[in-house]
């Protein structure tokens, strides 16, 4: 075996691992011991379908999103000095999975809600690179309304 499917393998065991621990019970760990789940942007697809109420955030930049981004995504730009306030009123009960250009913003944001103790996060890795490289489907229109629960 190549590397290559040595990867797509490793990425298959996760998502399938993923798939398998679906519908399990809210997290009761700490914020300092929380992890979030780091999957490829291009299985996104077969998350929405396993997981229907999920929340997707772009944390790109307002000239990335408006350049395209993927279907029914909330944005909270990366850029905006209070992003944290709307990312602490998102609800717990349902999965967040954020993406962005290439990664980095992603791990910043999904830390952040780590911190918060948003028990299941989601790092789209890959970003838009990613998906726009693999001629996924981009969207143009308005983004989602970010869902808000209080804690």
């Amino acid at each position: 075996m190549n590397v290559n499917s040595h990867t797509s393998w490793a990425l298959i065991g996760l998502a399938a691992g993923f798939f398998f621990s679906c519908g399990s019970a809210p997290s009761t760990q700490t914020p300092s011991t929380q992890q979030s789940t780091e999957i490829s942007i291009l299985f996104w697809d077969s998350l929405l379908a396993a997981h229907p109420d999920a929340i997707l955030l772009d944390v790109r930049s307002d000239e990335e999103w408006e350049a395209g981004h993927l279907a029914n995504a909330s944005y909270v730009s990366f850029d905006w000095d209070h992003r944290l306030e709307p990312l602490a009123l998102i609800p717990w009960d349902r999965p967040v999975f954020v993406y962005c250009e290439a990664g980095g913003r992603s791990g910043v944001v999904t830390e952040e809600l780590r911190i918060i103790g948003h028990p299941q996060i989601f790092d789209l890795i890959g970003g838009m690179e990613q998906w726009t490289g693999n001629d996924q489907p981009l969207a143009f229109d308005a983004p989602a309304p970010l869902p808000q629960a209080e804690h």
